[in-house]
């Protein structure tokens, strides 16, 4: 395991020691402090991070069981191998999830988040990351995802939501899928899906949504893999065109652009 010093538990923190430390343990592996199939031994963890080994052991059982570790008889922890295939069904479980929660967010978000809702959200694609640091736009992509699930309306859509979105989260900075074009894309969809939340056009976030997956999964996979990837991609400027603002300021940033 790489050396490092364990990161401190804040004291308004009311989780349990092993919840509290599955966090961490999945923090660490998206950063990739952890590479897949490197082992992670419950005496280092619990000398590290100051707990007893049965915290360190039910830490390592919850990572397993949010997808990140694997436990083997006999042979203890370690960091989960997710082949690319894998990855490419988690994206296709994502694209549905994300769907319903921008579907949902359409419905329930208040006007008083529209405006950081435009925040998260880069006006155009000079103010994007630096295309070269990768996970930094993987990053952006993912906090308004977690805002998104947050306004849906739905506990349990935005629980589903944060945790397939985390391991795609560490899937991408390991094959650091997308390019200065889908990155472009991938913006265009994020707009188009913020302005139709704004205007109550559920069908119309839903799509957008599906479309900021696909991006990302296409870029993995060139071909569209499902009849319904083709009918997403040929509708993604139609969208643009079929919204209309109904936002707190009573114009989208697309009219007022």
């Amino acid at each position: 395991m790489a050396k490092s010093s364990g990161r401190s538990r804040n004291s308004d923190d009311n989780r349990t020691t092993d919840a509290w430390l599955s966090e961490a343990i999945i923090r660490e592996i998206i950063v990739q402090r952890h590479q897949p199939g490197m082992p992670l031994r419950e005496n280092e963890i619990a000398e590290r991070y100051e707990v007893s080994r049965p915290s360190a052991r039910e830490a390592l059982r919850l990572a397993a069981q949010a997808g990140f570790v694997e436990i083997l008889p006999w042979r203890g922890a370690r960091v989960a191998n997710i082949d690319i295939d894998q990855f490419i069904d988690a994206l296709g479980i994502l694209e549905d999830i994300y769907a319903r929660c921008a579907a949902l967010a359409s419905e329930h978000m208040p006007e008083s988040a529209f405006a950081e809702l435009d925040r998260h959200i880069p006006a155009d694609a000079a103010h994007l990351p630096d295309t070269a640091d990768k996970g930094q736009l993987y990053r952006l992509s993912f906090s308004i995802g977690a805002f998104i699930g947050r306004h849906s309306g739905s506990p349990i859509a935005e629980r589903m939501l944060l945790h397939i979105g985390r391991l795609v989260l560490w899937q991408q900075r390991l094959h650091l899928p997308g390019t200065v074009e889908t990155e472009v894309e991938s913006l265009h969809a994020h707009r188009l899906m913020a302005a139709a939340i704004k205007s109550r056009q559920r069908d119309v976030a839903a799509s957008a949504a599906r479309a900021i997956v696909l991006i990302t999964r296409r870029s993995l996979h060139p071909a569209p893999v499902r009849e319904s990837d083709r009918s997403t991609l040929a509708s993604l400027e139609s969208i643009g065109q079929s919204i209309r603002p109904v936002s707190a300021g009573g114009t989208s940033r697309e009219d007022r652009e």
